[in-house]
């Protein structure tokens, strides 16, 4: 029994929580909850549930009251309070600590939101806080006058499991650890209803963006507070290093004042070498002044803050010479100058090859620059080499002294060179080239072939290696059918069967300075098996009928030789036998009378 009385007690409770959320989202109050004395606020009523007419309630002693006054607001106003027609807005003409509290809206008895009002104020007379739009709370500034002096009090009711603190939004520092060391003192005091924090002798740079955090029954309030501490202008430039190819730069001129200061720019072209300081700047070898339009100015965009930037965008480099900013408000003034330098480098010296462009050979000589900037260094250079120095006398060029050595290598021991120039300020700095020295060797095919025959089948594809080396390492160049492939670059062409290639031919060609070489391939299309079974017939067909008819002609030819031979033997029988028979005819003692050349014959023929 007494279990199931505790369920249906804690049914009930959930219940009655259920219906208090439902109850505070069909009708909520908007407006400033953290308010700045003497503005103007308004609280709005709004119900989902179509009311129009609403009654206001206010009770000083906070949301956690026993209960309101029975009689609403409207029954008897304050002077500084207005209601619209039908209730809905409540408006505070000049909110004060009087105003601090509790408010309620209610559309009937029993649909009623709730919210509590707290007011921050600037309690000494100089300082001034302001809130930053027309509703009176969210975002306000805190001037404070060049003496750094002010006093700040939060004004509250009594809250329920509330917390009040004032703390720096960059890194959560509360209030007076942040002034600790931007003022002579900084004292926070609580009592009863009151928060107030007092500065003395604040510095300008000491401004900072704060926030005001009221925790009160679970719920947080916010206000973002600027305090911006009058002062003289603080300002700074960088020192501007500009190359001489570079037609326009953007000056700048940054630093912390308060009110905004009006800012103006000048320019004083001056003789690069007499720029070597800014403090041992000779003057007479500078220009007059000019003062860049104001016109071209723009300000940085940073709201609710000392700190400044004003910016003169692309403005058009002319010379190398003095550029100076003046900054000045209600405060007072002042200025900064910086040197613009226009270089032909970066660095203060600069100590390269000129050539040759790739890489260095025995038996070379070296086209060796050292150039220094004409702001900090003499025109006098010095080049050691090889065990031997060499005084030279710079040329101006530009914004740089230059000379220009030859060096000529035959050895390992020339590998080093050394610039050395005089700085102004007495000193040498040392620049130093280390030559990476190799042999020489002609563009050459590693390969032992030059000329290759590439065989590709239908619908593969191969990749053609322009195996060429060299010192210096060539520049491989491509070509097709003597057309140079634009698209191809390295040591690697992809070559896939087409109509095109058939009988192509591909050329590599490397080339230093030192001569050139080439690779050519031929391109041959390798007939595929599909084609051979179904033409193969008719040409094997013909090759059979070749062979056949070549051997048929190679007999006739052997029989009718053969038929010649016969032919001849047997004619020279028979003259043979009508010699013997001639000769048995003559007489014995003439036969030896014979012509010599029968004689001879028949003897050897015997």
């Amino acid at each position: 029994m007494v279990q199931q009385l505790c369920k249906t007690v804690l049914i009930l409770v959930n219940l009655s929580v259920a219906l208090s959320i439902a109850k505070a989202s069909l009708i909520h109050i908007s407006g400033p909850r953290i308010a700045v004395q003497y503005s103007k606020i308004q609280l709005r009523c709004m119900a989902s549930t179509g009311q129009k007419h609403f009654l206001w309630y206010f009770s000083s002693n906070g949301s956690g009251a026993a209960q309101y006054p029975k009689e609403p607001l409207s029954s008897h106003p304050f002077s500084a309070i207005r209601f619209d027609t039908h209730g809905a807005m409540l408006t505070i003409r000049a909110v004060d600590r009087t105003h601090v509290g509790s408010y309620r809206c209610c559309a009937t008895d029993t649909l009623c939101a709730t919210m509590s009002l707290f007011v921050v104020s600037a309690t000494d007379d100089p300082s001034e806080l302001r809130p930053t739009d027309s509703l009176g709370g969210g975002v306000a500034v805190l001037d404070v006058q060049s003496d750094g002096t002010f006093e700040l009090a939060i004004f509250h009711a009594p809250l329920l499991e509330g917390e009040i603190s004032l703390e720096r939004e960059a890194g959560a520092v509360r209030f007076c650890d942040h002034f600790r060391h931007r003022a002579e003192e900084c004292n926070e005091q609580r009592t009863n209803g009151v928060v107030a924090y007092s500065v003395r002798n604040a510095t300008m740079e000491a401004s900072a963006q704060f926030q005001v955090k009221i925790t009160n029954n679970k719920r947080l309030e916010v206000m973002h507070l600027h305090i911006l501490i009058s002062g003289k202008p603080i300002v700074r430039m960088d020192t501007y290093c500009v190359l001489r190819n570079l037609s326009h730069i953007n000056l700048s001129c940054q630093g912390y004042a308060y009110p905004t200061p009006n800012v103006t720019f000048t320019y004083t072209p001056c003789l690069p070498t007499a720029m070597d300081r800014l403090s041992d700047i000779q003057r007479d070898a500078c220009e007059k002044s000019i003062t860049v339009p104001q016109h071209l100015e723009r300000l940085s965009p940073f709201n609710h803050t000392t700190i400044f930037e004003v910016i003169i965008p692309s403005w058009p480099v002319l010379k190398p010479g003095i550029v100076s900013c003046r900054a000045s408000n209600g405060e007072g003034s002042s200025s900064i100058e910086t040197l613009l330098f226009v270089r032909n480098f970066h660095e203060p010296m600069q100590f390269r090859i000129e050539s040759p462009t790739d890489v260095v050979l025995y038996d070379d000589t070296v086209n060796i620059t050292c150039q220094a900037d004409v702001y900090n260094f003499t025109n006098q250079l010095t080049i050691h080499h090889g065990g031997s120095s060499f005084h030279l006398a710079g040329e101006q060029l530009g914004y740089a002294w230059t000379i220009t050595y030859l060096a000529h290598i035959t050895n390992d021991s020339q590998n080093e060179v050394v610039c050395e120039g005089h700085h102004k300020n007495g000193t040498r700095v040392r620049s130093t080239l280390n030559l990476s020295i190799q042999y020489p060797s002609k563009p050459h095919v590693v390969s032992v072939n030059d000329s290759v025959n590439v065989t590709i089948a239908d619908g593969d594809a191969v990749r053609l290696e322009c195996d060429i080396d060299g010192t210096p390492s060539p520049d491989i160049v491509w070509f097709k059918n003597d057309a140079h492939l634009r698209h191809a670059q390295g040591h690697f062409v992809r070559v896939a069967l087409d109509e095109d290639e058939t009988r192509a031919t591909y050329r590599c060609v490397g080339r230093s300075r030192l001569g050139r070489a080439t690779k050519t391939w031929y391109i041959v299309v390798e007939e595929s098996m599909h084609w051979l079974l179904i033409g193969g017939l008719g040409a094997g067909a013909l090759i059979a009928l070749l062979v056949i008819g070549t051997v048929a002609w190679s007999v006739g030819a052997y029989q009718q030789l053969l038929h010649r031979q016969m032919d001849l033997e047997t004619q020279l029988r028979m003259s043979k036998e009508n010699v013997a028979d001639e000769l048995m005819t003559v007489p014995l003692s003439q036969r030896n009378h014979n012509t010599p050349g029968m004689g001879s014959s028949l003897v050897h023929e015997a």
